[in-house]
């Protein structure tokens, strides 16, 4: 049953992350969804293309292919978007830019395109909070929109480039 509702609380956060989202795109502004229950913790930033790459348009060049295949590997590495308080263990992570400039479906079909990584962890300890690093690798991103679930409870925040620490208290 446990298991059960772990995966329900994410799908749920990010279920409602996807429909909130859905209706905006803010360039210098992104999502930050946070899902914790038990020793998981699940993360899913959601970036404007323009702040995650400089475009928003399909890869129209080597140029273009190459600065999406660094993104992708950069996005790879968690410490890249978060640095965690607590002992966790990176499990799986995704992006949505894996395979875009070699399908054409993800940026053709959009007048404004977004960038989401997604990072699975599994944590020793509980997590009270982190930084978000994510900043330092897109310099015109500058504020993230954050919901949680905690095992402590939920909660919304904004973070910026100059505060981008997120807490939450027993």
């Amino acid at each position: 049953m446990k298991v059960f509702t772990q995966g329900l609380s994410v799908a749920l956060l990010l279920g409602l992350g996807f429909s909130a989202h859905a209706q905006k795109h803010v360039h210098g502004e992104g999502e930050l969804l946070i899902a914790q229950e038990g020793n998981v913790l699940q993360m899913q930033s959601i970036i404007p293309a323009a702040d995650a790459l400089g475009f928003e348009h399909q890869a129209a060049n080597q140029s273009d292919k190459n600065a999406i295949d660094v993104l992708a590997q950069q996005l790879k590495n968690s410490s890249h978007a978060i640095d965690i308080e607590g002992q966790c263990i990176l499990q799986s992570t995704e992006n949505s830019l894996a395979h875009s400039h070699d399908e054409h479906t993800d940026f053709h079909s959009h007048d404004h395109h977004n960038i989401e990584a997604t990072y699975n962890f599994n944590c020793k300890t509980p997590v009270m909070g982190f930084s978000v690093t994510l900043f330092n690798l897109m310099p015109s991103l500058n504020a993230l929109n954050v919901q949680w679930i905690s095992n402590t409870g939920q909660g919304s925040t904004k973070v910026t480039r100059n505060n981008p620490v997120i807490s939450w208290q027993n």
